[in-house]
């Protein structure tokens, strides 16, 4: 099929492109309840503040299905997954993201040890990309997340650095929205 051709670089000189550091992560509120009485919310706007790193996909598929079509091999889409989500956040003083985590991990599990319904602690998180200006140019929207592992420390004299606490969340389904 004939057609126009336009050299790459002409295409390249007039794409914008999206910068490592351009984006950010809403996370949701959690309420926060001490021997069943509720003792008011930890917001996820300031604590999303404290993001640092956040690290996840789309969907994958696993494991594509094949099927015999005469002397060939088809291949089908199989299972969609979604891998977990690895978020970083700096450590406040006081502990504000330990205090976000274990209300969340509350809503999990109570103070009996027993599970509560997956609606009461599922949350959506957003992670958005941001062009230049800081304005919303696409977003993931991460459904029916919540943490999985929880936060581990690697504590040392010789290390100056601030301390940054890793949560990992699993998540359901994931959509993506371009506003363009």
């Amino acid at each position: 099929m004939p057609g126009v051709s336009v050299p790459v670089d002409w295409i390249l000189g007039k794409a914008r492109f999206q910068r490592n550091y351009l984006w950010d992560v809403l996370l949701p509120d959690i309420s926060d309840t001490t021997g069943g009485v509720k003792t008011g919310g930890l917001i996820g706007f300031g604590l999303a503040q404290l993001v640092r790193e956040v690290q996840f996909g789309d969907y994958s598929i696993a494991s594509p299905s094949t099927m015999r079509v005469g002397p060939y091999q088809a291949n089908f889409a199989g299972l969609l997954t979604v891998d977990k989500i690895r978020i970083t956040f700096v450590k406040t003083m006081p502990d504000a993201v330990s205090a976000y985590i274990n209300a969340w991990k509350d809503l999990i599990v109570d103070k009996q040890g027993l599970f509560q319904v997956k609606a009461k602690y599922q949350k959506d998180i957003y992670v958005r990309f941001l062009d230049s200006t800081g304005i919303a140019v696409g977003r993931y929207k991460l459904i029916g997340c919540f943490p999985t592992k929880f936060p581990e420390y690697n504590l040392n004299y010789q290390n100056e650095e601030l301390t940054q606490v890793k949560v990992e969340f699993t998540v359901d389904k994931i959509e993506y929205q371009w506003f363009g």
